[in-house]
């Protein structure tokens, strides 16, 4: 998708969005101006949890309290500007029609903007209350819309942001435009750091967007603050509970496409998972326990010609998003699914969202009837292997392709996990719970399945090549077993 087509799906995304002339020429300038301001999207607060416990150091308290800023009818577009280096810098919020034409141009002279590349200075304040209703702590938090934490909270808007990344300036630049896309939103806070001594207890935190920005916006009271509870504890690290507040609930959930979008389209527009044979083969024996594991490498690759994208919305539990399928036709979106869900895994050596439903692994007996199932069940996709590129619509660089897989943090709002054609992704068991444990089996034959959308939750061509079966033997004696793993078809991949 090209720059100006992408343009264009935004101003078109607004246009549906806001009710807004056509052109400048089809209103009156003096009706515009008295007008404009009803015309204008705004912006609200979002909290991720009503809930958290923070805990005291030895010296001071760090607490988690994220919330992002997203956008309310529309894109939010602001422009900053100097005409000279010696005049002051200017800022007027801007919005365009379906062409992509300014049609309002709305000065902002309550918002003085010291530096170009500072954002919003003291856009939101955080004030922590003890049970008393008495002032704690309060802290003030500058704010870019261009900043690199961004999340999608619905589909109405543009698949990848369009504004520019950062705030960052020249010390000679004299125009910047910040923006926050329809249906985005940005971090606008992390967390609360305080120095002081504060007794353990029970606390109120209220994170607000200050004076003028409210006024000015024209933010709605209940768009304009979040509050949680925290409770400060003795302790080492800070943890937020898995619960969203009730209003982040509300703006968070993905919106509906038309009837005929959410039909699943014909092949041209679906993936086609394959599973290809385990490799990597290796036995971790551990003589103190008295076990035997078995590793191995599993790829699932995708032979198009769509590429598979997933993307998770947060639901009211934080540990949990909704996940949709999302189809597309000559790189346009044509409509979705219901995909299952995305879960957040605190483990150590994984703590990132993981797609449910994408893959399994079993060892089977010499009959292929099933022994083991490998726990490893949830997935953070990504184009790990270069499988076939010479296959129609393969993904020459997959991670410039504008659909970028994250795999995201305890408090993002949004996943998206994107496995392009000719491109696999590639995991090792090799935990525990995730490589097979052996201990108690005899040597002999037996089969390694990889087996691809196992519960065909997932839309793709066909479904016949989804499992693949490697054929191992296992050899040893208790507590020192290893494993022969012949070559498949001419292939051996265990000797380099």
């Amino acid at each position: 998708m090209t720059a100006t087509t992408r343009r264009k799906i935004v101003v078109a995304a607004l246009a549906a969005a806001v009710v807004l002339p056509v052109s400048a020429a089809t209103v009156p300038a003096s009706a515009r101006a008295a007008a404009q301001t009803d015309y204008l999207p705004g912006v609200r607060i979002i909290g991720i949890t009503d809930h958290a416990t923070w805990v005291k150091g030895h010296r001071a308290i760090f607490g988690e309290a994220s919330t992002y800023v997203g956008t309310r009818g529309g894109s939010w577009e602001l422009w900053a500007q100097r005409p000279s280096y010696r005049d002051s810098i200017t800022l007027s919020q801007v919005v365009r029609d379906a062409h992509g034409d300014v049609v309002i141009d709305q000065p902002l002279p309550d918002i003085a903007v010291d530096e170009l590349g500072q954002g919003l200075a003291n856009f939101t304040r955080a004030t922590l209350r003890n049970s008393e209703g008495e002032v704690v702590v309060q802290r003030q938090f500058d704010f870019c819309p261009n900043n690199y934490q961004l999340q999608r909270t619905n589909d109405t808007g543009p698949e990848n942001p369009t504004y520019p990344e950062a705030c960052w300036a020249n010390p000679f630049t004299t125009g910047a435009v910040w923006g926050i896309d329809r249906g985005w939103a940005a971090r606008s806070t992390w967390g609360v750091s305080i120095r002081k001594p504060i007794p353990v207890g029970s606390y109120h935190l209220r994170i607000a967007i200050n004076s003028p920005y409210r006024e000015q916006f024209h933010v709605a009271k209940d768009d304009a603050a979040v509050r949680m509870t925290i409770e400060v504890v003795r302790g080492s690290s800070s943890r937020t509970t898995a619960r969203t507040s009730q209003a982040a609930q509300s703006a968070l959930q993905p919106t509906t496409l038309t009837r005929a979008a959410n039909l699943v389209p014909g092949p041209r527009a679906l993936p086609d998972l394959v599973s290809l044979p385990a490799w990597g083969m290796s036995v971790q024996n551990r003589p103190r326990v008295s076990k035997s594991y078995l590793s191995f490498g599993a790829t699932v690759w995708n032979r198009g010609p769509s590429p598979l994208v997933v993307e998770g919305f947060r639901e009211s539990n934080a540990q949990i998003m909704k996940a949709y399928q999302y189809f597309y036709r000559d790189g346009e979106r044509v409509g979705k699914t219901s995909a299952g869900t995305l879960e957040y895994d605190s483990d150590r050596g994984h703590q990132h969202w993981h797609f449910q439903d994408f893959a399994s692994y079993s060892l089977l007996a010499s009959d292929k009837s099933q022994i083991v199932r490998s726990g490893k069940e949830a997935f953070c996709l990504a184009p790990t292997d270069m499988i076939d590129l010479t296959i129609p619509d393969a993904a020459m660089r997959p991670f410039l392709a504008g659909l970028g897989t994250a795999c995201g943090e305890p408090d993002s709002l949004w996943i998206r996990e994107v496995l392009q054609t000719g491109w696999g992704d590639t995991y090792t068991q090799y935990r525990p719970g995730q490589s097979f444990n052996i201990t108690d089996l005899p040597n002999g034959l037996y089969f390694v399945e990889v087996r691809a959308n196992p519960d065909g939750r997932l839309y793709e061509v066909t479904d016949s090549n989804n499992v693949a079966f490697r054929k191992i033997y296992l050899k040893g004696k208790p507590g020192d077993r290893s494993v022969v793993v012949p070559p498949y078809q001419g292939i051996d991949t265990e000797h380099g």
